[in-house]
């Protein structure tokens, strides 16, 4: 399938499950205490680490955001031999945003600008979304490893500039071990990396700079470091129920637009730590329908603002 600069609409799926997920300053706002495991409000500056060895935590403006995914079914045949890889540019850094919209409940497929010629599959399996400081990565190698699938990598910056960096990559997946895969990400956009695991597999990794992403530009309004603004807060927030059948139990964590009337905007989100897909339909499903919010207010008039969300799921 050749895109050929259109439009694409991506789905997701659990591996192993044969179906479809349906579905402005920089504000701080503390957890409300009697919910036991869902603590609001946390800035991305403390954000808890992904796992191995990137304990720092990332703040606004030097943080990298990462997308993992596999494609599904395992039909896409290409030429080129298993462990080759190709580097991408994206028109923008709007993809992390565009890849979260697609867990909010009943939303439509989501759809995504790609450069001319570009492929990828319609359906995809996630395999993690989390978000890595600068330092994590910089000075030492940065490393993950998912407790739901047997991924994991290591990432090291290899070359620092004043617009972009440099970055290698390497890791494994399923017995599938990739390295030296050279990564240059640019401060304003995205760049995606396709490698191949069998001549029908590819693995996909997308990694933006989260001050590119369009919900963190938007917290550099001069306006909103007025002191006649007040953020949003939480009023009501059910636990999200933890889906059956499955073990998964982590952290998700959304960067999002809370509306003038007090909810979640389905539109405006991203996030920033997805450790199951199952976790991050779950948490959506019930902040967008079952969360209430006090909005932000400006000059005594309610107003949208933006806020940073943390819940917990814990092994009932």
């Amino acid at each position: 399938m050749v895109l050929n600069a259109q439009w694409i609409e991506l789905y997701f799926r659990k591996p192993g499950v044969p179906a479809t997920f349906q579905g402005g300053d920089q504000l701080i706002f503390r957890a409300v205490s009697v919910l036991l495991f869902i603590a609001m409000g946390t800035h991305l500056a403390g954000l808890p680490s992904p796992g191995g060895d990137s304990s720092e935590t990332p703040g606004l403006g030097s943080a990298l955001h990462l997308i993992f995914f596999e494609d599904y079914p395992y039909t896409v045949e290409l030429k080129s031999e298993p462990g080759s890889f190709q580097v991408t540019e994206l028109p923008s850094a709007e993809f992390p945003q565009q890849f979260s919209c697609r867990y909010a409940p009943f939303r439509k497929l989501q759809r995504f600008m790609l450069p001319d010629g570009f492929e990828i599959p319609r359906k995809v399996i996630l395999l993690s979304i989390h978000t890595l400081s600068e330092q994590s990565f910089r000075n030492k190698n940065a490393s993950y490893q998912s407790p739901f699938t047997d991924f994991s990598y290591q990432l090291k910056a290899t070359d620092w500039g004043e617009d972009s960096y440099q970055l290698a990559l390497k890791g494994e997946y399923k017995g599938f071990k990739f390295s030296n895969i050279p990564l240059k990400v640019h401060n304003d956009r995205a760049t995606l990396a396709t490698i191949r695991k069998t001549s029908r597999q590819t693995l996909y990794a997308v990694l933006t700079p989260t001050q590119a992403i369009p919900l963190f530009l938007e917290t550099e309004t001069p306006e909103f470091e007025s002191n006649d603004f007040q953020p949003p807060r939480l009023l009501e927030g059910p636990q999200p129920r933890l889906p059956k059948g499955i073990s998964a139990h982590g952290t998700v964590i959304l960067r999002g637009m809370i509306t003038s009337e007090g909810k979640l905007d389905p539109d405006r989100f991203v996030l920033l730590e997805c450790p199951h897909p199952l976790l991050g339909e779950s948490a959506l499903e019930t902040i967008i329908d079952d969360w209430q919010f006090q909005p932000a207010v400006r000059n005594g008039i309610p107003v949208e603002g933006l806020t940073t969300i943390e819940v917990q799921f814990v092994p009932e």
